[in-house]
């Protein structure tokens, strides 16, 4: 491709779905001119805590070269075990598993994962980071051959495409989705609070026989209605432990809410440690010996899914939580931002990998390939929101008498689930998607004589 025909490509956000996508691009088009623009300091790239991966999103990092590197450092599994109040084992529920899915499960800390992305994306000379740029705004126009990018210093810039990965409350989503306030991100009245301790200053409480991670169920929303324990580190001995509370306000500044740790653990404290506590030994005793100033919390929320994830010009277009960010309860938000990533530098190679180069940003062919795109992840993700949903209702308390009904009916709905093989469908619904054959589906074997 000649260089005057060479792509300039913006991305907004440096987090892991912005790094993974500018790294195939840079694969699949190498005469491309990129640019991450990252709102956070060079100093701290990354926001910390542990996320989980399951095979799809393994699919793709393995082919981002990073897999190999990541995977010792976290902890692998394949089944999750689920335990009631009482630590009394009703099922454990297949995962993973490298036989089936060629991946374990892997937990793992979220900077991990960034650094080893950020190490490949710098080691790509057509790359370029740049950081403390917050995009204020955008302009784009059909008419236009470019996308105009303003930042909060007044600073203005241009590109041929713009790609924004810069989360749920996305500026670029709201500048050209049609009625943004009904995309606005909402709210959900769920808080996750968490926070870590290691295996060993729990040892004597654990359950014996019992692997690791494991889900605990209890009926009484005043008590809470559901304890994880995590591994994350690969021998297994540091774990991460959260839980999911109602709660009916929104905070303004969910920072500044919650700026005092200890104040997080105080409502752990209070939750699950009441005098009328149902909960087991272990769960009191985890909350009791963490420490506060590692404790942390994420509210809960969602947009609705746009028509479609670019604009009518067909030079912006958004991936990751920007499109479609869904509550953690599903564990998927990450895996679909990378199957986001990989599928769409397919399509923008097939689109852009001839002589034309970047004249065809715009042309009927470039908006017919992006409506494929994104009609396809669009279908995907509707799949994968109702997994979500089930799971987000796992974890919501019930109250009083009809919270105690409705566990019962929990317990034998996911025993039954699991005797039967629905999870098993779930589970093969969720792993087996290959970013990679997807776009072949879509393009052609051409796709695979394109790296």
């Amino acid at each position: 491709m000649p260089a005057s025909a060479a792509p300039t490509i913006a991305i907004i956000g440096g987090g892991l779905s912005g790094l993974a996508l500018a790294i195939f691009v840079a694969r699949l088009l190498p005469d491309a001119t990129i640019k991450i623009y990252e709102v956070r300091p060079a100093d701290q790239p990354s926001s910390w805590g542990t996320i989980n991966m399951t095979p799809n999103a393994l699919r793709v990092l393995d082919r981002l070269g990073v897999y190999k590197t990541i995977a010792p450092q976290g902890y692998n599994f394949d089944n999750l075990t689920m335990l009631n109040h009482n630590l009394d084992l009703f099922a454990s529920v297949p995962i993973a598993n490298v036989a089936e899915f060629g991946y374990q499960s892997l937990r793992i800390e979220r900077r991990l994962i960034h650094a080893a992305l950020l190490k490949e994306a710098r080691s790509k000379p057509q790359i370029e980071i740049l950081y403390d740029r917050k995009c204020t705004g955008i302009t784009d126009s059909p008419s236009s051959s470019t996308v105009s990018i303003t930042f909060s210093s007044g600073e203005t810039v241009t590109a041929d495409l713009l790609i924004a990965c810069d989360g749920i409350h996305s500026t670029v989503r709201k500048s050209f989705v049609s009625d943004p306030a009904a995309r606005e991100a909402h709210f959900m009245n769920q808080l996750s609070i968490g926070g870590f301790i290691t295996a060993a200053e729990i040892a004597e409480y654990s359950p014996k026989n019992v692997t690791y991670p494991i889900m605990m169920f209890a009926p009484e929303s005043q008590t809470g209605a559901n304890f994880m324990l995590w591994p994350y580190t690969h021998d297994g001995q540091n774990l991460t432990f959260f839980t999911t509370l109602p709660k009916e306000t929104e905070e303004a500044d969910w920072k500044a809410a919650y700026d005092d740790k200890q104040k997080l653990k105080d409502i752990l404290m209070e939750t699950f440690s009441a005098p009328d506590s149902p909960w087991n030994t272990l769960v009191k005793r985890t909350i009791e010996l963490s420490d506060a100033s590692k404790y942390r919390h994420w509210a809960f929320y969602k947009h609705t899914l746009p028509e479609k994830f670019y604009s009518d010009s067909g030079r912006v277009i958004i991936i990751g939580d920007a499109a479609h960010a869904m509550p953690p309860s599903g564990g998927q938000g990450g895996a679909m931002a990378f199957e986001d990533a990989e599928t769409l530098a397919y399509t923008l190679a097939y689109t852009l990998r001839d002589s034309n180069g970047s004249s065809r940003l715009g042309s009927a062919t470039a908006l017919e390939n992006l409506q494929k795109w994104s009609d396809h992840r669009l279908q995907r993700l509707r799949t994968i929101a109702e997994l979500n949903a089930r799971m987000t209702s796992l974890r919501k308390a019930g109250n009083g008498f009809v919270g105690g009904v409705l566990f019962a009916v929990k317990m034998w709905v996911i025993w039954i689930m699991s005797w039967l093989g629905v999870l098993g469908r779930t589970r093969r619904a969720v792993n087996n998607y290959d970013a990679k054959k997807e776009a072949e589906v879509l393009f052609g074997e051409a796709i695979t004589k394109m790296e």
